[in-house]
């Protein structure tokens, strides 16, 4: 499905546009970007047909939201969705490519990851989001942290197939949230009420 427009501290989530395509292409041609998103270099080219794909795939999915990640300025600097959002099981899975180099180390990370989890937790009714990330992945386990995302074992409400070597799996709900918020946020207030074709990774295209 396509997302509603939500607003941070730093960034905006919008829906994707045509143009956005071609940076995700430029990104994940980046060696130094698909090692830390996929644990391997590029095995090949990653053109528009797949970028169209991973697009329409997503954008049609019932149980996946799709949106850009922008800064306030307007640039587009990455992608972040959920996918297998199960209504029963409050759950979701979370994949996000800050693929702009220049905003790495920022913040905008982090901001991303807070405004999609307010939106998760207090308007889709979420209790938990998870994610994969690679071990050596130090910079995006940080930000994941930050976010109140813990390292956890397989469980049965995220049905995760066996991990490949070096991955981990990362969780955060709804009071983990809460924790880790900044103040201001409405959950910290306790004044709120209380989110592809396949599996997609957080570090996976």
């Amino acid at each position: 499905m396509i997302g509603t427009e939500l607003h941070g501290e730093k960034v905006n989530l919008r829906p994707v546009r045509g143009a956005d395509l071609l940076r995700r292409i430029e990104w994940l041609n980046d060696v130094e970007t698909v090692r830390l998103f996929t644990g391997t270099a590029p095995i090949r080219v990653y053109g528009i047909e797949d970028a169209n794909r991973w697009r329409e795939s997503l954008e049609a999915d019932e149980t996946a939201i799709l949106w850009a990640v922008e800064t306030k300025y307007g640039r587009h600097i990455g992608d972040v969705d959920l996918h297998r959002i199960e209504k029963r099981d409050k759950s979701a899975k979370l994949t996000i490519l800050l693929g702009d180099k220049a905003y790495w180390n920022s913040g905008y990370g982090t901001d991303t990851l807070r405004t999609l989890l307010q939106h998760a937790f207090s308007d889709l009714g979420l209790e938990t989001v998870s994610l994969r990330v690679y071990d050596f992945n130090h910079r995006a386990i940080r930000c994941y942290e930050k976010s109140g995302f813990t390292q956890t074992v397989k469980y049965p409400g995220h049905l995760w197939p066996e991990p490949v070597p070096g991955e981990i799996y990362m969780v955060v709900d709804k009071d983990a949230y809460v924790t880790a918020s900044p103040p201001g946020n409405p959950f910290a207030d306790g004044c709120a009420p209380y989110r592809t074709d396949g599996d997609h990774r957080a570090q996976s295209y």
